[in-house]
């Protein structure tokens, strides 16, 4: 079900949503649903290893990898 989002956007990224829109002859509004997609499957794989590792850390600490406590070093500094 699609519904209606109001949202802020600078109007040099709406000037040039539109412009790629009639260049490839999708609406706008698809162009921004895609953007959107396109940016939270990149987000979430990211959270769910983070979440992996620090139930992981919880549950038993001393068999977190390198590369586990990196990826929740990660997160943690960027909030």
């Amino acid at each position: 079900m699609k519904r209606r989002v109001d949202s802020f956007i600078e109007e040099e990224v709406i000037r040039q949503a539109k412009r790629l829109a009639a260049e490839e002859g999708r609406s706008f509004s698809d162009v921004i649903h895609d953007a959107l997609v396109s940016h939270l499957k990149t987000k979430v794989p990211h959270q769910e290893k983070s979440m992996k590792a620090y139930k992981l850390f919880c549950e038993q600490p001393m068999r977190l990898s390198k590369r586990q406590l990196k990826i929740m070093e990660a997160d943690t500094c960027s909030e």
